[in-house]
C-alpha cells in the first residue's frame, strides 16, 4: 500500500517534456523518455491537457504547409497515373499535372477534415506525439500505427475515426472533381489506400525527422554553419540578439 501510495503521488511530467514529445521525438533525451515511461505506467496517472480548438486548427495548418505533403501528393498522382494506364477509359487521358492537381486537392482537404473538422466534432486529438521507445522498430511501428490509433480529448486511446472519415470525405471530393468518364469505384479505393500508406510514411518521417536533421547538422562544415547563422541574423536580427547573453 505504501509503495502504491508513493507511485500515485508521483509528479506528472512537465509541460516542456510533453511539448517536446509533440512532433519532436528524436530530440527527446533518454532521461526524458524514461520519465515518460515511468509516468505512463502509474495506475492513476493524470490526463494531459486537452487540445484547444486553436491547437487543432494549428495541427491542420502544420499538416497543410508541410513540405512532405508535396512529395506524398506526387506519389499519389503517380499511382493514379499508373492505374489509369492499366485500365483504359474512353475520352482524353488526363496529364500528370491534372492528376497532381486532383491529388493535391484530395490531400489538402484530407488534412482539413482529418486534422481539424472531424477531431473537433468527435473530440479527438489530431496531434502526433513521439514514441518513448528506445528501438528503431518500436518507434517505426508506433509511428505507422498512429494512423489507426489516436487519443481523445481526455487522453484515452481511441480508434482514429476522425482520420478515416477525413480520408473518405477527401476521396469523395477528389472523385467528384474529376470528369464523369474518369471516375471509378476501383480508382476511389486505390486513392484511399494510397493516402493511408503515404500518411503512415509521413508519420515515420515525423518520428525520425528531428534526429536526421540533428545528425546532418552535426556533420555540416563550419563555413556552411556560419553562412546559415549570417542569413538567420539578417532575417531575424531581434531573435538572434535576444538569445545572446548580456555582456558578450
Amino acid at each position: 500500500m505504501a509503495a502504491c501510495g508513493a507511485l500515485c503521488q508521483s509528479e506528472p511530467p512537465s509541460p516542456d517534456l510533453l511539448e517536446g514529445l509533440h512532433f519532436n521525438g528524436s530530440n527527446v533525451s533518454e532521461a526524458q523518455r524514461q520519465e515518460m515511461r515511468a509516468w505512463k505506467s502509474l495506475p492513476d496517472a493524470p490526463s494531459f491537457q486537452p487540445p484547444t480548438q486553436a491547437e487543432k486548427f494549428q495541427a491542420f495548418v502544420d499538416e497543410a504547409r508541410s513540405p512532405l505533403i508535396l512529395g506524398a501528393v506526387g506519389v499519389n498522382a503517380g499511382v493514379m497515373r499508373e492505374a489509369e494506364l492499366e485500365h483504359f477509359t474512353p475520352g482524353p487521358q488526363p496529364s500528370f499535372a491534372a492528376l497532381y492537381r486532383v491529388a493535391l486537392i484530395q490531400k489538402e482537404s484530407s488534412a482539413f477534415f482529418g486534422k481539424y473538422l472531424y477531431p473537433s466534432l468527435l473530440k479527438q486529438d489530431p496531434r502526433y506525439y513521439a514514441s518513448t521507445s528506445d528501438s528503431f522498430m518500436g518507434r517505426a511501428t508506433y509511428a505507422a500505427s498512429r494512423i489507426f490509433i489516436t487519443r481523445d480529448d481526455s487522453g484515452k486511446r481511441r480508434v482514429n475515426t476522425s482520420y478515416f472519415l477525413g480520408v473518405l470525405t477527401s476521396v469523395a471530393i477528389a472523385t467528384a472533381y474529376r470528369p464523369y468518364w474518369a471516375r471509378s469505384t476501383s480508382g476511389a479505393f486505390n486513392n484511399f489506400g494510397t493516402t493511408i500508406g503515404s500518411d503512415a510514411g509521413i508519420n515515420v518521417l515525423h518520428e525520425f525527422g528531428p534526429g536526421i536533421r540533428q545528425m546532418v547538422n552535426a556533420h555540416t562544415p563550419r563555413f556552411v554553419s556560419r553562412i546559415e547563422e549570417r542569413i538567420t541574423h539578417e532575417q531575424f536580427p531581434s531573435d538572434v540578439e535576444a538569445r545572446i547573453p548580456a555582456g558578450r
